[in-house]
């Protein structure tokens, strides 16, 4: 389970190079998932809001963390640029989540980082069902602060999930391809 974790971890990776920073959540989530189910890691996308506080600002995806974010004096909180409140009901972000290994993934965490001031890249962390289940999961990145609010209730980001999971198949085996190589891996093993 270890080396497919960390294959994962590689293709979290890619998604986030091959992301550049674009609000495209549900599309690499959906690509993460299917490499996680090419190397047998049972994962599940989880709808969340995110409040993420930085050197540069405040950045919100999704209404049900609106009110979380403690500002200073003169501070503002600004949605994500392409955050559609019409899109999602409370959630605004999408990360994935594989239990069996206790792995919580970002790999387009990215698309707060021009707002906040927080460092690019992917964000890889180990965490309990447990603390899944509380529903608030705060972090501390980069000289600022984001929390993750799990959403269960939101599911209107499932349709364009499903769309993306059945277009990515060839580039998810790609990416898994890829991910294996860099890690040392036999890339036939998939």
């Amino acid at each position: 389970m270890a080396d497919r974790v960390i294959v994962l971890g590689r293709a979290a990776r890619l998604v986030n190079q091959v992301n550049e920073g674009r609000a495209g959540c549900i599309e690499g989530v959906a690509l993460l998932d299917r490499v996680a189910r090419l190397v047998e890691v049972r994962a599940e996308p989880l709808a969340v809001a995110v409040a993420a506080q930085g050197p540069a600002g405040t950045c919100v995806l999704g209404d049900a963390v609106r009110d979380m974010v403690p500002l200073a004096d003169g501070g503002r909180v600004v949605r994500g640029p392409h955050f559609d409140p019409a899109r999602w009901n409370g959630a605004g972000h999408l990360v994935l989540y594989a239990a069996q290994a206790g792995w919580w993934f970002d790999p387009t965490l990215d698309q707060v980082s021009r707002m906040t001031g927080l460092p690019g890249g992917t964000l890889m962390q180990q965490i309990t069902p447990e603390e899944i289940s509380s529903g608030d999961l705060p972090f501390e990145i980069g000289g600022g602060q984001v929390l993750y609010r799990v959403v269960r209730a939101d599911t209107t980001w499932q349709a364009a999930y499903n769309a993306e999971y059945a277009r990515l198949g060839g580039i998810a085996r790609a990416a898994t391809q890829r991910a294996l190589e860099l890690e040392g891996f036999d890339e036939d093993l998939i």
